[in-house]
């Protein structure tokens, strides 16, 4: 049996061990930031990119390869399937389960706002693609009637438990699962974790996709100066959020009760009863590494004060004078007058936190003020991030026809995100790649037929391959990003340049990756894949049902699938898996036997122990009609 009619010179090659790096090997590692710019080490926003102690072109060349191959595993969460780039064509009589943000449709019975608009642009894609739909949402009291025809998901234990039995309910007869809740995204729920496993695609709708790239653009420090405006209360709960800030803006201005903490960590004099004494190390760790940055810390000047026993009798007292009798409203006007010359060397604002002092909305005249002063700078271009319904309200209270901004109504999922707390509304979706591989950089001849192995490991078997047919590129995927790195060590001195490696999770990742490829698809491998990969309850396992259609989508008339294995159940479930997903368009090349020769005179790391010992290896090799 021939595979791609690759012609390989020799069916017994010389092992590569060589290329596997001694212990103790020196080996630079150098970062440079996922979003751009500096100080986001605390969220680990990088690229790695391993170099060698090479020539100057070969670490030249190496690193502007490798950067698109490792990122940080850490991060790699944010970037997810969107139903924007899903095969419009597999949404098609597919039963879809929408999870949908209900407060966008409650929250606004006035004029239609964008991010409404986006969520019903969801629903609408998915009929016009006729698709069946079914909605699942927490709906409010006022929509419940008599005789409801519909259930708010909140109604059930098994939301908030994320219980396996409610979310396996919830999937009942869907197989494509869409997330347009994107204010969920902090909490682990049936309605947008649990039904992921239940499902073989899980995308990000218009809405969510829409919310993640705003909350994505809040780490983003490509305009500078950036400053926050950060305000509220609890300083040791937002620690961790506020040490992101420190480490990413270029000034931090702290009102509401926040700033009490900040000015006992400056020595000065502050009511005993507004110091949160269990937060003063972590007041101090963020003064020093704003030291250490050499970046500005403010705090308000003064107040507005309520006289305590007489809430109608008011004033403005010195933030450092005497407070006896008085009780802290909102930031004073020589704050505000502090606040609106700061801001005007600045190129990008987030506010987050309301600056009153956790009074009622009407004391809030402060908040309203800065509202208008930040809709001001967005007037002369300045970007303006408003985090909170506090901040949300003080800009719109001016007027309906304000510039645009970035507007996140609710403040949870933002300030778990600054924590560097991976959201698990996020992280249950389906994942793409972030980069689009440059495959002129990667290959000397980026038009060849490729060769993809999932699952490439320690890379043996394709860097026999790329030896034995320099007429074809190779591609591994990996999701060990330490193997991958190693690979990429391996092939620095190589200028054939026809093999390359990734690391990620093929599995929903291939599509993206493989599409952009200039030349034809001709072979993909999969070989010797964990048994327990395999289990049907395990969201992650590596053939299913996502990576088989990508596979048959792309893959060249005539081309090959090759599938082995050491444990003959594994081989036959992934084999019937692609004959069942593929609806036809794939066949059994040859006999239709399991227990084929290798056809390729070149066998894997693993495939050599298991021969070694033996043991039968179990293989079967398919073909696109």
């Amino acid at each position: 049996m021939k595979a791609s009619n690759f012609q390989l010179r020799s069916s017994r090659l010389p092992w590569l061990e060589s290329w596997l790096l001694p212990p103790g090997f020196p080996v630079a590692m150098n970062s440079s930031y996922f979003l751009g710019g500096q100080g986001l080490s605390t969220l680990k926003f990088r690229v790695r990119c391993s170099q060698l102690q090479l020539s100057t072109n070969s670490v030249h060349n190496k690193k502007e390869k490798e950067k698109y191959s490792c990122f940080d595993q850490s991060t790699s969460y944010l970037h997810v399937q969107c139903l924007r780039d899903f095969p419009t064509e597999k949404l098609s009589g597919e039963v879809v389960v929408v999870r949908l943000d209900s407060s966008l449709i409650l929250g606004h019975l006035g004029p239609c706002t964008s991010s409404l608009e986006r969520a019903l642009l969801t629903i609408k894609y998915l009929c016009k693609a006729r698709a069946k739909v079914a909605i699942a949402t927490s709906w409010d009291t006022i929509l419940q009637y008599d005789n409801p025809v519909t259930e708010s998901v909140a109604s059930f234990a098994g939301e908030v438990a994320n219980c396996k039995d409610f979310s396996q309910k919830l999937a009942s007869g869907a197989m494509i699962f869409v997330n347009d809740s994107f204010s969920l995204s902090h909490k682990i729920l049936a309605s947008t974790v649990g039904i992921t496993c239940f499902c073989y695609a899980s995308l990000a709708g218009f809405h969510f996709e829409e919310e993640l790239m705003k909350l994505i653009k809040i780490t983003d420090s490509t305009r500078r100066p950036y400053i926050a405006i950060i305000g509220g209360s609890n300083f040791l709960r937002k620690a961790p959020a506020l040490q992101t800030l420190t480490c990413l803006c270029d000034g931090l201005f702290f009102v509401g009760k926040l700033s009490f903490q900040i000015m006992n960590g400056f020595g000065m004099t502050v009511p005993s009863q507004f110091i949160e004494r269990n937060a003063v190390k972590e007041v101090l760790q963020i003064i020093q590494v704003a030291r250490d940055r050499n970046i500005p810390i403010y705090y308000p000047t003064d107040l507005w004060c309520l006289k305590n026993g007489d809430s109608e009798i008011s004033g403005v007292i010195n933030s450092t004078g005497q407070l006896a009798g008085w009780t802290p409203a909102d930031i004073g006007p020589s704050t505000l007058e502090k606040i609106s010359s700061i801001i005007t060397s600045y190129k990008k604002i987030l506010w987050i936190g309301p600056t009153n002092y956790g009074l009622t909305e009407k004391n809030s005249v402060g908040g309203t003020q800065l509202g208008e002063i930040l809709e001001s700078a967005s007037s002369d271009g300045c970007d303006v991030i408003l985090v909170g319904d506090a901040a949300c309200k003080a800009v719109k209270r001016k007027t309906d026809s304000s510039p645009q901004y970035t507007e996140f109504q609710k403040s949870t999922v933002v300030w778990e995100f600054l924590k560097g707390r991976i959201l698990p509304g996020i992280a249950a979706l389906d994942k793409c790649y972030p980069y689009r591989i440059p495959w002129s950089t990667v290959f000397c001849e980026p038009t060849l037929p490729l060769v993809v192995d999932i699952g490439s490991g320690n890379g043996l078997f394709l860097f026999q391959m790329a030896k034995s047919c320099e007429s074809s590129n190779f591609l591994g995927f990996e999701m060990n990003e330490k193997l991958v790195i190693r690979c990429l060590q391996g092939m620095a001195s190589d200028e054939k340049r026809n093999l390359y490696f990734v690391s990620t999770n093929a599995t929903s990742t291939f599509r993206s990756i493989v599409s952009s490829y200039p030349g034809r698809l001709t072979l993909v491998t999969i070989q010797c894949p964990n048994p327990d990969f395999n289990k049907e309850q395990n969201r992650w396992r590596m053939v299913r049902r996502m990576l088989i259609e990508a596979i048959v989508d792309l893959l060249h008339t005539n081309g090959q699938v090759y599938l082995q294995s050491d444990v003959e159940s594994v081989l036959l479930v992934m084999k019937e898996q692609f004959l069942s997903y593929s609806k036809g368009q794939l066949v059994t090349d040859g006999d239709g036997g399991n227990c084929i020769d290798n056809p390729f005179g070149v066998v894997s790391d693993w495939e050599r122990h298991v021969l070694a010992r033996g043991a039968p290896m179990y293989r079967a090799m398919l073909k696109k009609m």
